[in-house]
């Protein structure tokens, strides 16, 4: 047996890179207590970020009924996605710059802000504050949790933790919609996000205690505080963040609170591609120093797992986010009962992701995980759109059940990539990339299925129950509306509300077929040290 030692680029390269081995060698890393200690506190993050990802869904008609703002309904998870999407590449270089323990506690303190104004929000307006500032901090969290482990881990051992890791965070969100429909039911909807705070207090008081820096390591925690601030690229963080607010406010305004040709949203949509074209010429002129150095953002199996993880991601958003509206809206479910019926789609895609995770560790490759589940997702998210508002339940769990078990056959692939090609010091970014491209892809698709939803509702229902006043929806919310119909004209308007949830259903089945490309094109890397 020999070590590999192939450059990051070459064809035949097939496991870690030289500069990956080099590093390596030079490195201590933490053992003991205290990194099990570190390790756990992750996990801990990690759930509670993927609780706050998906409790939200499950929330949604609650909320609609508290604020009386139907139109909002996209923003309080888009929001979150937003802020998220736009500062993670700033947290990335913050990582490589700045203490990461410091930049890790600084993401959890926002975290934790943001989770208490939804708390005690008064209106829908500081409740999406809320989960924007939650999302500014998750941005943090979701990179650090990576680099954190990375850097108590060497490359050998990291596969495994990265399993578990995700193996916790997908856990998480199996559990999120049943633990939010029981907090609602038995206190409101407030505690979905109240929950946050003493896990995160938790968590914190741990990292501060333990977190322990390897001996040696290539951190630049040396460099002036100038060349430090200078290295942040903030002014490229400046038109990135402007840009992606652009694009995802003309999303969400078009078509519902202003024309597709209103001055507004044509001047938001053209800004977007300006804004990224500046961008994309600041990264090239600053290179290293730039928020997305070159020789990373066009590495390929980044730019495959950038894709796949925009595919997957969007695909349990808006599943997720139209199945509980299905549940509450069509079905009439409570929201424990609602949030009891989502834990197929979670559950299914937890089991394989610990499959996969395990598979990857005994074989070494991810890429053929990717390839299956590039072949089951769009079979499973394609025969969802089957379901009526009438069918049995037993359907319904089988197919969310084969719909969670496809996308989390190849979920953890990205990830595994990141740090299997990259040496330590680009992992941040390298986790920024794919991190991004999920988080904009689900606040984009939910976006856009809000605006769809929205349309269709009205088509439908008309179609189904003519001369049904809309306007219940708007002002009812989207479950007390059904009390408001009246036994009479129930059953037609559920059918042409059961429709519009259908018809939204089809933005994941077009995002299932289109990760096939991601899959052919994800190289051929072994995450094993020696071959």
């Amino acid at each position: 047996m020999s070590i590999v030692t192939e450059t990051p680029d070459s064809p035949t390269a097939t496991g870690p890179s030289r500069e990956q081995l080099e590093i390596e060698d030079a490195l201590v890393y933490p053992t003991g207590f205290k990194r099990g200690l570190v390790i756990f506190s992750i996990l801990l993050c990690v759930v509670f970020v993927g609780l706050d990802m998906t409790i939200v869904a499950v929330a949604v008609p609650s909320l609609s009924n508290q604020f009386k703002q139907l139109n909002d309904i996209g923003w309080y998870s888009a929001s979150y996605q937003l802020v998220a999407s736009c500062f993670i590449f700033f947290f990335a270089r913050l990582y490589t710059v700045f203490p990461m323990k410091t930049i890790f506690l600084v993401s959890m303190f926002l975290f934790e802000l943001g989770s208490l104004l939804c708390t005690v929000a008064p209106t829908s307006a500081t409740f999406i504050l809320g989960r924007a500032i939650a999302g500014l901090g998750s941005s943090g969290i979701q990179t650090g949790s990576i680099v954190l482990l990375t850097s108590q881990l060497p490359v050998h051992k990291r596969p495994f933790w990265t399993g578990l890791v995700g193996a916790g965070s997908n856990i998480a969100m199996v559990i999120a919609p049943l633990i939010g429909g029981v907090l609602i039911d038995a206190f409101s909807w407030r505690a979905c996000f109240g929950i946050n705070l003493p896990i995160g207090a938790i968590a914190s008081g741990f990292v501060a205690y333990a977190f322990q820096m390897p001996a040696n390591p290539p951190h630049e925690a040396g460099l002036p505080v100038v060349e430090k601030f200078k290295r942040l690229d903030i002014l490229g963080t400046l038109v990135f963040v402007p840009a992606i607010v652009c694009l995802l406010i003309g999303l969400q305004w078009g078509g519902i609170k202003y024309g597709w040709t209103n001055a507004r949203i044509i001047v938001l949509l053209v800004f977007f591609p300006v804004l990224i074209g500046v961008f994309a010429f600041m990264q090239h002129r600053k290179k290293e120093d730039a928020t997305l150095p070159p020789r990373i953002m066009t590495q390929r199996s980044i730019l495959a797992g950038a894709w796949y993880n925009a595919c997957s991601n969007g695909i349990l958003a808006v599943t997720e986010y139209y199945m509980s509206i299905y549940f509450q809206g069509v079905r009439g479910f409570s929201a424990t009962k609602s949030g009891a019926m989502g834990l197929p789609l979670f559950a299914g895609m937890a089991v394989t992701a610990l499959m996969a995770g395990a598979g990857t560790t005994w074989m070494g490759y991810y890429y053929p995980f990717m390839l299956i589940s590039s072949v089951l997702t769009p079979i499973a998210s394609g025969l969802l759109t089957t379901i009526e508002y009438d069918d049995t339940l037993v359907k319904i769990i089988l197919l969310m059940t084969f719909l969670g078990a496809g996308v989390g056959l190849g979920l953890q692939a990205p990830v595994f990539a990141v740090q299997t090609v990259l040496p330590d010091k680009d992992i941040a970014t390298g986790v920024a990339i794919t991190g991004f491209t999920g988080l904009l892809a689900s606040a984009l698709f939910v976006s856009v299925s809000a605006v769809l939803f929205q349309s269709r509702l009205a088509i439908e229902v008309e179609r189904y129950a003519p001369g049904t006043d809309r306007s219940i929806f708007d002002h009812g919310g989207l479950v007390d509306a059904r009390e408001q119909i009246g036994p009479v004209r129930l059953g037609a308007v559920l059918s042409g509300y059961d429709e519009a949830v259908i018809q939204t259903l089809y933005i994941p089945v077009a995002l299932a077929s289109l990760s096939i490309l991601a899959s052919v094109a994800m190289e051929r890397r072994s995450v094993k040290k020696t071959q």
